[in-house]
């Protein structure tokens, strides 16, 4: 029986062809990946602090910048709110747009790129929600008041 020996050099083209073949199997796997999870859509959190503004699954509350007060007697409630989470600031926008009306808001506008600012408005209040990007968060900002309250965005 006969067999072909091969060349260092064949063997080293080889194995090189396989290295290049999995580099890219392995950059498409990302890309891929990327790509979906950017256009997943974020599901709301089944128990939001506010009940009628919902929270993506996946942010949660940071206490140390977030108050809430609600006067019984004139049902009246002023809400100042901050989440964190992971997901990017577009797909949370899109969240909004598309939860906010089935809890009852209306939209009123819907501005910005970097730092997004969505408003609406329900019942004699507004609610204000501005989503931007820090270094290791996307910050999502609630702000609910009376219609006509004077408010303060965040980072004005």
């Amino acid at each position: 029986m006969l067999t072909m020996l091969k060349s260092p050099f064949q063997v080293t083209r080889a194995a090189g062809s396989f290295f290049t073949l999995g580099i890219l199997c392995i950059m498409a796997m990302l890309i891929a990946g990327c790509s979906s999870s950017s256009m997943s859509k974020l599901i709301p959190s089944p128990n939001p602090p506010v009940a009628d503004v919902p929270i993506p699954i996946g942010f949660h509350i940071d206490l140390s910048h977030s108050q809430s007060t609600y006067v019984q007697k004139t049902n009246l409630r002023m809400v100042n709110q901050e989440y964190k989470g992971s997901d990017p600031r577009l797909s949370v926008a899109r969240f909004y747009e598309d939860n906010m009306p089935g809890s009852g808001w209306k939209t009123i506008s819907l501005q910005g790129s970097q730092r997004i600012v969505l408003n609406f408005s329900k019942a004699g209040e507004i609610c204000t929600i501005t989503i931007t990007h820090g270094w290791f968060h996307t910050h999502i900002y609630v702000v609910i008041a009376p219609l006509g309250a004077v408010t303060t965005q965040p980072g004005t």
